[in-house]
């Protein structure tokens, strides 16, 4: 059985959405649409370029975001713009920042929003 998110799960996803939101640019996490319409996140940071991948399990950490799935290949950074717009994704973290076995809440954070270019 997953813990249910709470007051104190509640000041933690604050605080690290609050620290997420320093990094400029594109972010593991956030989604991009591709050029043949398909929408993807962001997996990996590369510092040339970014990684994509659909599905797999977003971790938010403070400051960052951790990624476990598969991958595809990297969009170079000069092919990726913003698009201003914003999209909920699905994360998760530790509940009340415990790291055991099965302790893990699912959030919903905003994300930036990219589309590939040229």
């Amino acid at each position: 059985m997953r813990p249910i998110f709470d007051e104190k799960d509640e000041v933690i996803l604050s605080q690290r959405i609050q620290s997420w939101n320093e990094r400029m640019g594109p972010r593991v996490g956030d989604y991009i649409r591709l050029k043949d319409g398909a929408l993807e996140r962001f997996t990996y940071h590369w510092p040339d370029g970014m990684q994509t991948g659909f599905g797999g399990s977003f971790y938010l950490g403070t400051g960052y975001v951790s990624y476990s799935g598969s991958l595809n290949p990297n969009i170079p950074i000069n092919r990726i713009q913003d698009t201003g717009e914003m999209m909920n994704g699905t994360f998760w973290f530790f509940h009340h920042d415990m790291q055991c076995a099965h302790n893990g809440v699912d959030v919903k954070v905003p994300c930036r929003m990219y589309e590939e270019v040229l």
